[in-house]
């Protein structure tokens, strides 16, 4: 398993995301900010980090206490956090990508005739997964199959090794239902990424996926 390390504090974890997890996610409400101080302060805390702050959040909070990690939403189709990076790197902190496959999308598992539960399945309101989205999208998917093709690979494999050379300190944290998908999705994962470094720059998007209902999604090659 290959690994990276995210901020200056010595998080090592999956390169993957494996065994990432927000304190809130899987034990409960958070505490409140004195009893995590006094966490922090114990030592029972070792490594602490925020969700989806702007660069104004992230400096002041830093400033009170080192931030190992933040973590937002990140993928080939969902770039606007991207201009927090310059920060990040200024300051030493980690960058925890969630639906790094853009929920789904990016695997190339989904067309346009897929259909979700409203009542059970979110998607069922993402603008992504709107029939006129996806061929709004088809240079990229297009770009993402012949990919996929050369490096013999997944589309969702080829995803991950696109973020995995944008930044040292990326992490993505790719989720399904199926341990089939993972299992797949992570296989050759480092294989991959290496062999896609040299498209780094000349694969680069700019992509324009508000979270407005209205919007539709646009897609221009750099």
């Amino acid at each position: 398993m290959n690994y990276r390390i995210l901020g200056l504090s010595g998080l090592r974890v999956s390169s993957v995301g494996l065994g990432c997890m927000g304190m809130s996610h899987a034990y409960g409400a958070p505490a409140d900010r004195k009893e995590m101080a006094d966490l922090i302060r114990t030592g029972k805390i070792l490594h602490w980090g925020i969700s989806e702050p702007d660069v104004e959040y992230l400096r002041r909070a830093h400033k009170v206490c080192p931030v190992t990690a933040i973590q937002s939403r990140y993928s080939m189709m969902a770039r606007w956090n991207e201009s927090i990076f310059p920060a990040l790197e200024e300051l030493g902190i980690g960058f925890v990508a969630f639906s790094p496959l853009a929920n789904g999308l990016l695997t190339r598992c989904y067309s346009e005739n897929d259909r979700f539960d409203p009542v059970a399945d979110y998607r069922a309101y993402m603008p992504q997964f709107r029939k006129e989205s996806f061929g709004q999208n088809k240079d990229l998917f297009s770009l993402l199959d012949g990919l996929a093709e050369q490096k013999h690979a997944t589309p969702a494999q080829i995803s991950l090794a696109w973020m995995l050379c944008r930044k040292p300190w990326i992490v993505p944290i790719p989720g399904t239902r199926r341990l089939s998908r993972l299992s797949g999705t992570i296989r050759n994962h480092s294989r991959t990424a290496p062999n896609l470094s040299e498209r780094r720059d000349s694969t680069a998007f700019t992509f324009s996926f508000r979270r407005s209902s209205d919007t539709a999604s646009q897609i221009k090659r750099r």
